[in-house]
């Protein structure tokens, strides 16, 4: 029996039709009846009880049918890892993200990077953009994801930038702040906050230009308070009430029941996630991976979602020990 039969049978129960089951096939629904026909005769029972009112499917035929999905997923798999050995597309990724940056996006994708090539040892590398940065430069991360520097100043001949995703900003405070009772406030209402910005001007040999976020404040006059080292001491400083902070809106706080979220007016900027690699050295699956995201995003802001989005809490479990996040 060979699995183009098998494949027939799943999907006239999957869409409990003939009919159906018969374009995805590419096939004639007489086409697809004889397949059935010729596949009971070989099993030995019958797998529908046919009626002048359609069709149902017999104990035997739900049993076989559990079996059937099981051996075309395996199918599946088998193909999959034999494809990445003959084309050499086994291996180990290091991807870069920005811990605030809303991760079940980029995950979702990651999860469907793994069941195209489930031989690819996949790890998460969380950081600040200088960080994530710095590791790009040395050549520790294939990728890096998050706000990119003005990198003018910096000679990446062979770099590859993908803007993904642009969006607003928003402040967070703590639930105890006087401004968590507000929806919305003005730039201008939070010049005397003492704001909270991660912004290491520099680490090891090179030297960065300003975080994003400095920037920003920069062009309205103000200034930080607290200059700290990563995205964990940020949100210290706001949830015990000593700070501010501004956030994309499409990030958010490890624990968000700590902040309260607040709509910015008066502050028309916006930031953009952008993906970059070196266009030299990406191997077949990183450039499979980076047109998954340009995929996704574009998508997403369409209004639409490319991929089913991932619980968090499922990561990284859902992907076994192809992928892992580091601490």
């Amino acid at each position: 029996m060979n699995l183009e039969k098998i494949k027939c049978f799943v999907d006239i129960v999957k869409y409990n039709s003939f009919t159906k089951a018969a374009q995805e096939n590419y096939i004639t629904q007489a086409a697809i009846s004889q397949q059935i026909a010729s596949m009971e005769a070989e099993l030995g029972f019958p797998l529908f009880v046919r009626s002048k009112r359609g069709f149902t499917v017999t104990d035997s035929g739900k049993s076989f049918y559990e079996s059937s999905l099981r051996l075309l997923a395996l199918y599946s798999r088998s193909l999959s890892r034999a494809r990445c050995i003959a084309h050499n597309l086994s291996g180990y990724i290091s991807l870069g993200i920005w811990p605030g940056l809303d991760t079940t996006h980029t995950y979702c994708v990651i999860q469907r990077l793994l069941q195209a090539y489930p031989s690819m040892q996949i790890t998460i590398r969380p950081g600040t953009p200088t960080e994530l940065f710095h590791k790009y430069t040395v050549g520790k991360l294939a990728m890096a994801i998050a706000m990119p520097y003005d990198f003018s100043d910096n000679t990446i001949s062979d770099a590859v930038i993908e803007p993904l995703l642009t969006c607003g900003w928003r402040l967070f405070v703590s639930r105890d702040h006087p401004l968590a009772q507000f929806d919305a406030v003005d730039i201008a209402d939070i010049r005397n906050e003492k704001f909270a910005v991660q912004g290491e001007e520099s680490i090891g040999f090179q030297t960065y230009n300003l975080t994003v976020t400095e920037q920003m404040l920069n062009h309205h006059a103000l200034s930080p308070a607290f200059v700290v080292p990563n995205f964990d001491t940020q949100q210290m400083l706001v949830a015990t009430n000593q700070a501010v902070m501004l956030l994309p809106e499409c990030c958010h706080p490890t624990v968000p029941a700590l902040f309260q979220s607040i709509r910015l007016t008066g502050y028309p900027e916006t930031c953009t996630f952008s993906a970059i690699w070196r266009s030299h050295s990406a191997s077949p699956v990183l450039l499979a991976y980076a047109a998954l995201l340009k995929e996704y995003f574009a998508a997403r802001s369409a209004g639409a979602c490319a991929f089913p989005p991932l619980d968090a809490a499922s990561f990284p479990a859902c992907f076994g020990e192809n992928a892992r996040a580091e601490a």
